[in-house]
């Protein structure tokens, strides 16, 4: 008898538990009871025994796993796998490569003075010749920076 009052199921309802025939009510009480009673668990395992009798053996799993891998591995997927690997960008191929190179580029002109030579016209660099240009602005902040950073 198990604790709620209910005897023991027999192996016959062991079996149909393995084989999921049992309502689920059942089926959770029956698990319920496989961690509470040893004797339950027993049932259980022999229940198990006989399920694992009817079943087919395996005469070669060793040839069993090659025939597989044999299977799984078909000149199609390496043909497959080869295109994939063709198909990965070089380094030199990516975005963030192309940013950086711009990047310097423009950090470049910048220091070079060249966007200086884009301005509209003489009068309006008249007007504002007592101010530095935006490069020699930023070539003296860029200085600064590093030399802080300097030990």
């Amino acid at each position: 008898m198990s604790d709620n009052g209910q005897s023991i199921p027999a192996i016959e309802e062991w079996t149909a538990y393995i084989r999921g025939e049992t309502p689920q009510r059942q089926a959770e009480w029956m698990e319920a009871l496989l961690l509470e009673d040893e004797t339950a668990f027993s049932l259980y395992m022999q229940a198990m025994d006989m399920e694992a009798e009817g079943l087919p053996v395996m005469g070669n799993p060793e040839q069993f796993v090659q025939n597989v891998m044999n299977q799984l591995v078909t000149p199609e997927v390496n043909n497959i796998l080869l295109e994939q690997k063709d198909n990965r960008r070089r380094w030199y191929e990516h975005r963030l490569f192309h940013y950086a190179i711009a990047a310097c580029l423009t950090l470049i002109f910048l220091s070079a003075g060249w966007f200086d030579k884009l301005t509209p016209g003489p009068q309006q660099v008249n007007a504002h010749a007592n101010k530095a240009s935006y490069s020699e602005d930023l070539v003296r902040v860029t200085t600064g920076w590093l030399d802080r950073i300097k030990p």
